[in-house]
């Protein structure tokens, strides 16, 4: 078959006059419209509403919602999820990050022990939200319950875009205070700042400097599923990365570390898989110390360091390759700390 002649702005013209409408769409428009609510429904929600008047008390609330479950032959849950502005995938994600095995069905949490108490006491303070201020069913009530229940929907890109770069302005804050050099220093104040462009490859991080790299990183946090195509995209990211850099200081690469973390990794371990195997180190939230030590052996630093006896066997391995840049001190030594995970810093 032969190529098209078109050139690329020919094909762009082309695109933007064909772009699809999903407001016109059929499919789409199944989305726009919920089905009216059953008779069981409705009256499982006014008891609910009723409760959430005349009670702050979380357990009780959250006990009265379970009967309540029990009682519906109907998805009440899925509804009490859409209304207090949460899904179905969301309440399963927040209950494996309090490391709980949660159920694979949504519907099967109120048999769940373990799972409810974290499920039923955040849909109880989430009904306490929305219903709460309902009161007489006056305008001002049902502006309220609207307000709070459409929030979370209404924020939810803003709350992802910001998420992203949660992962990379804390590692920027703690390297600031910890006195570590790194490029962009924007990154501590604006973390959503322009990264650092080496070989062709962005990061988020470079230690000391762009222009003379030691050690750089890659932040990548999924707090949901984000299916195999994202996974495997931040897996060919890092190895690209670790490629590039091989390739382009062949005498003394700089360090590839990633900060990994995030229950969305769970799903779908081949990309968690890539990206750790790519990686020459990494950490996550509670190991962020680990970012600080690394860096410390790029410049020639030391670090002191407080770390439970637990973590201490645990990352014995870790702390022995970084032997002459990590000093174990303990927690009540004099100075100023600085919170680093799991650990302390104690900034000389």
């Amino acid at each position: 078959m032969a190529k098209s002649s078109h050139n690329l702005d020919d094909r762009r013209n082309e695109f933007h006059t064909h772009i699809w409408d999903h407001t016109d769409d059929p499919f789409q428009a199944f989305f726009d419209e919920r089905r009216p609510l059953t008779r069981s429904e409705i009256d499982s929600l006014v008891r609910l509403v009723a409760a959430a008047q005349t009670t702050r008390d979380v357990d009780a609330l959250a006990e009265l919602l379970r009967v309540e479950l029990a009682k519906s032959p109907d998805d009440l849950l899925g509804i009490v999820l859409q209304m207090v502005g949460s899904t179905r995938s969301k309440i399963l994600g927040d209950i494996k990050a309090k490391k709980i095995k949660a159920p694979s069905d949504y519907r099967k949490l109120p048999s769940n022990t373990a799972a409810w108490k974290v499920a039923g006491r955040y849909l109880a303070g989430r009904i306490l939200s929305v219903f709460g201020g309902l009161g007489g069913a006056t305008v001002e009530g049902a502006l309220e319950a609207l307000n709070q229940a459409t929030y979370p929907g209404y924020i939810r890109q803003q709350r992802a875009k910001l998420q992203g770069h949660e992962a990379e302005k804390r590692l920027a804050n703690l390297l600031l205070i910890c006195g570590m050099a790194f490029e962009p220093e924007e990154k501590a104040s604006n973390p959503l700042c322009r990264d650092i462009q080496i070989a062709g490859v962005s990061f988020d991080l470079v230690v000391p400097t762009a222009a003379a790299p030691k050690l750089c990183f890659k932040c990548t946090v999924h707090t949901s599923n984000i299916g195999q195509f994202g996974e495997s995209k931040d897996a060919l990211e890092a190895v690209e990365a670790s490629d590039k850099l091989a390739a382009s200081f062949p005498e003394s690469p700089p360090t590839l570390m990633v900060l990994i973390d995030g229950v969305g990794f769970n799903s779908n371990t081949a990309g968690l898989v890539g990206v750790l195997k790519a990686a020459d180190e990494f950490c996550q939230f509670a190991t962020l110390w680990k970012a600080v030590i690394v860096a410390a052996s790029a410049c020639g630093k030391r670090v002191s360091l407080s770390l439970s006896s637990a973590d201490r066997s645990r990352h014995a391995d870790f702390l022995a390759r970084y032997a002459n840049s990590v000093l174990l001190v303990e927690p009540n030594a004099d100075g100023r700390w600085v919170d680093a995970g799991d650990a302390r810093i104690l900034i000389q």
